[in-house]
């Protein structure tokens, strides 16, 4: 009897234990959490600088152009099978995250030959204080631009940044924004993004 009170409470012990850590664990993803937002909040408020330069009054923010691409994505997955669109919603939301350190630079900025290394390291950097690193891995594969998820992110990039000039260039009719239509047009690898640019003519 004595054996199996023993028994009973050795396996108490080891549920409370386990307890404790899983208890743990939740408790520093919250913490994570809570630094995440740090950096996240910072792009919902950063101005996209190109929009900037050309003289547009509170142009979209960094955040919510991801968020564009993202949703782009998600409907694209309805039609789409040839891409996993849960990894290319992901390469969406995470691919300008790096900028809440470095800001958004455009080629006219000082630094700009430096970006690539900034960035990088801003990645590293909220990956490492976030414990993310799928952040690390998904910024990787979209700078990349090597697989298929990869190569339609960086469409969704570009075909975000064509229509947004379209809608720009409608409020601000004495707005040329020409220049962001030909380099957009001129990136687009896919067949899908190529579709998709024609519609948006």
């Amino acid at each position: 009897m004595a054996t199996i009170q023993e028994g009973t409470m050795c396996r108490q012990h080891s549920e409370d234990k386990a307890g404790k850590i899983m208890d743990e664990v939740i408790n520093k993803t919250y913490q994570y959490v809570k630094n995440l937002l740090r950096y996240t909040s910072k792009l919902k408020h950063l101005p996209r600088t190109g929009w900037l330069k050309k003289g547009i009054d509170t142009p979209e923010t960094v955040a919510s152009h991801s968020w564009q691409m993202a949703m782009m994505a998600l409907k694209l997955a309805e039609i789409e099978e040839k891409y996993d669109f849960n990894k290319v919603i992901k390469l969406c939301l995470c691919h300008d995250l790096g900028e809440s350190v470095i800001g958004d630079m455009t080629p006219s900025d000082k630094n700009y030959t430096n970006k690539k290394e900034l960035e990088e390291k801003a990645v590293d950097e909220i990956s490492k204080e976030c414990d993310f690193n799928t952040l690390k891995d998904l910024f990787r594969e979209y700078e990349a631009n090597q697989t298929p998820e990869a190569n339609l992110a960086n469409d969704l990039d570009k075909l975000d940044m064509y229509a947004q000039s379209l809608d720009y260039e409608a409020k601000y009719p004495d707005k040329d924004l020409s220049e962001f239509r030909l380099s957009a047009t001129s990136a687009i690898k896919t067949d899908l993004g190529r579709r998709i640019l024609e519609t948006l003519k």
